[in-house]
């Protein structure tokens, strides 16, 4: 039975890992390949605060069909089996089709979806609050909201959170601004005991909203190298910030890495300079899979794969801060 939104609210308080989805050299899906890196990170992760997140944007959803991403969901639900939350990608620019693909991936067994702000035309104030108000109405799991400005062109402010905040079914906020003080005045805004205000940006970030109380983070290295990720939960929860500095010291340098990556295609990063890295950072994501002996494969376009200096690159880094 999937996990009640009550109990969500207490499970996202985690290292979320935004899985990649793995593609055959020919662009379709390797479920095969999903099946093994998710098995991966059961066998470490079981019975640890880890939370799974399949066809969300580092699973490349938006170049998934409806089918695609129901069919990736659903694979992840069959792996875990209940062994770790899972918590499905389902965002759509329009309302009914939201609800759509959230009550299909609710039917399949998902304990709870995450989905971004609408995107394409902007709502107003009370169209956005009323886009996650109805689609809490619908689901009978908890809906983890992905507050970020970056792919939606828009930011739910704290006074609107608190809005969302008061339905039983909403139940975390993936905040993904880069400024600490806004991630601040979020949860400054926000009940804690309504709703679980986590780092949206990945273990790097997270290094600064810990120090805020920050409950969990949202990470995408975690695909490869899960132990560290829950390593720097743990020493945040400890406020050991001597050992979360030299956490950060390893994985920061994928981020490092990953900007390099975007200032080579011409993009300029969009968090923090010299570290953020656009899309680019799912073709280093699925790279690094492959590496460690996992399932990647090509980036979906208009995405980017790395070249073959860049995989060069990336297997010696990964070396370097003993991820392999």
């Amino acid at each position: 039975m999937p996990v009640t939104p009550e109990l969500m609210r207490e499970k996202v308080k985690a290292v979320v890992v935004v899985l990649a989805t793995p593609m055959n050299r020919d662009g379709s899906l390797d479920l095969d390949g999903l099946k093994a890196n998710t098995q991966f990170l059961v066998e470490r992760c079981s019975g640890k605060r880890v939370v799974l997140v399949p066809a969300g944007s580092t699973g490349e959803a938006y170049a998934l069909s409806d089918a695609e991403r129901l069919t990736v969901i659903e694979t992840v639900i069959g792996v875990t089996a209940g062994k770790l939350p899972v918590v499905a990608g389902t965002a759509s620019a329009g309302t009914e089709r939201t609800i759509e693909l959230s009550k299909a991936a609710e039917n399949a067994g998902a304990d709870g979806v995450q989905v971004v702000l609408p995107y394409y035309h902007v709502p107003s104030e009370d169209g956005l609050v009323r886009h996650f108000l109805r689609l809490a109405d619908a689901l009978n799991i908890g809906v983890m909201i992905y507050n970020n400005p970056v792919v939606s062109k828009l930011w739910m402010a704290p006074h609107l959170m608190a809005r969302c905040a008061v339905h039983p079914n909403i139940v975390a906020d993936k905040e993904n601004t880069s400024e600490v003080t806004l991630y601040k005045a979020m949860r400054d805004a926000i009940d804690p005991a309504k709703m679980s205000v986590l780092c949206g940006l990945g273990d790097l970030q997270f290094a600064y909203t810990a120090a805020l109380g920050c409950p969990g983070f949202v990470t995408w290295t975690a695909n490869l190298a899960p132990a560290l990720s829950l390593e720097l939960l743990d020493a945040a929860d400890a406020c050991d910030f001597h050992r979360v500095r030299e956490i950060i010291a390893k994985s920061g340098r994928l981020y490092e890495f990953a900007g390099v990556c975007a200032r080579r295609r011409g993009r300029d990063p969009w968090i923090l300079p010299g570290f953020a890295s656009g899309h680019i950072y799912v073709g280093i994501l699925k790279a690094a899979l492959e590496i460690v002996g996992l399932a990647g494969g090509p980036v979906r376009g208009p995405g980017d794969d790395l070249t073959a200096d860049e995989r060069a690159e990336l297997k010696t880094l990964l070396q370097d801060i003993s991820m392999i």
